[in-house]
């Protein structure tokens, strides 16, 4: 008897590649938005009145939500919703996270009723910061759950196939972000008028491309599924369900920690340094945040060029 094998989606190079591409674009734009503020804290300064504290506060703000709680209830609605619609609600998150925060620090906001309210309380916080950290700890927890999403969407496609090389391939084109917006954000904040408002415009918009693009992926995911036989949400029926137990299981195991620990000292040594380095150049130097930002854009690409390889 003949037999005939059914060619898969995924099988094809091009279509798994084309899929990497469609979802490292959301990361892509996700880490521009991330350190888009980083080259311009002179000028949110000098414009809005924060202190070095105050942007201090809202840079760690990215990370409030999740250190609660919100990365693991992410793994669960991933585990059980699958990868198409954890990656849209991750997508729609980091986009209205943005726009709230683009209001923040936009001229509309300033003189409104929110801004009299938000500047009556807590005083030393300006309400362009409250609201503009708000909306950051909004675009953490879909940029996070993103992350993850990504990363069981990769297992997915390439299962058997380049997986580890597509995995260091979205991670440099996400790092090739940081360079982008390292050399683009100063270069749209310094044209006549300056202001900081329209870098976060450009990247706000950016982020609601991202979302179209993985989208667009969905529609190639749900024909994977179909040929794989899976579920509406693309699980497997093998699959085990999640249990509160599990967490148990993970918290009790040495390797976790270990690896756990790892991640927080590497996240507590580079992630603020990023978000502050060029500010440190051009007070210890003397330069221009434009200059600033230029050198400090190539610090990524060493990541971007080794991780693939």
């Amino acid at each position: 008897m003949t037999e005939i094998i059914q060619r898969k989606l995924n099988d094809s190079a091009f279509v798994r590649w084309t899929a990497l591409i469609l979802i490292a674009l959301t990361m892509f734009f996700g880490y521009m938005f991330v350190d888009m503020m980083s080259p311009l804290q002179s000028m949110i300064e000098a414009q809005r009145g924060w202190t070095p504290d105050v942007f201090g506060m809202y840079g760690s703000s990215e990370f409030i939500f999740n250190v609660f709680g919100f990365l693991i209830l992410a793994g669960i609605i991933l585990d059980k919703m699958g990868i198409r619609f954890t990656g849209v609600l991750s997508a729609s998150l980091m986009f209205i996270g943005a726009s709230i925060k683009y209001y923040g620090v936009s001229a509309a906001f300033i003189g409104s009723g929110i801004e009299t309210w938000l500047n009556s309380w807590w005083v030393s916080f300006p309400g362009s910061a409250k609201l503009a950290s708000l909306g950051f700890m909004i675009f953490g927890c879909g940029m996070e759950m993103a992350g993850i999403t990504v990363s069981k969407t990769i297992a997915k496609w390439f299962e058997g196939k380049e997986m580890a090389l597509a995995m260091g391939l979205e991670m440099a084109i996400a790092r090739v972000g940081v360079f982008a917006v390292f050399t683009i954000s100063p270069w749209l904040a310094n044209m006549a008028p300056a202001t900081v408002v329209r870098p976060v415009a450009f990247c706000t918009l950016l982020l609601l491309i991202g979302l179209l693009t993985y989208v667009v992926f969905t529609f190639m995911d749900r024909k994977l599924d179909k040929q794989l036989g899976l579920d509406a949400k693309g699980n497997n029926s093998s699959e085990e369900e999640f249990r509160v137990s599990d967490l148990g299981k993970i918290f009790g195991s040495k390797v976790f920690w270990i690896v756990a620990m790892l991640c927080v000292l590497y996240y507590s040594a580079i992630f603020p340094f990023q978000r502050f380095a060029t500010n440190m150049l051009e007070s210890n130097l003397g330069v221009s945040a434009q200059t600033a930002a230029d050198i400090f854009r190539w610090f990524p690409m060493g990541a971007a060029a080794i991780t693939p390889l």
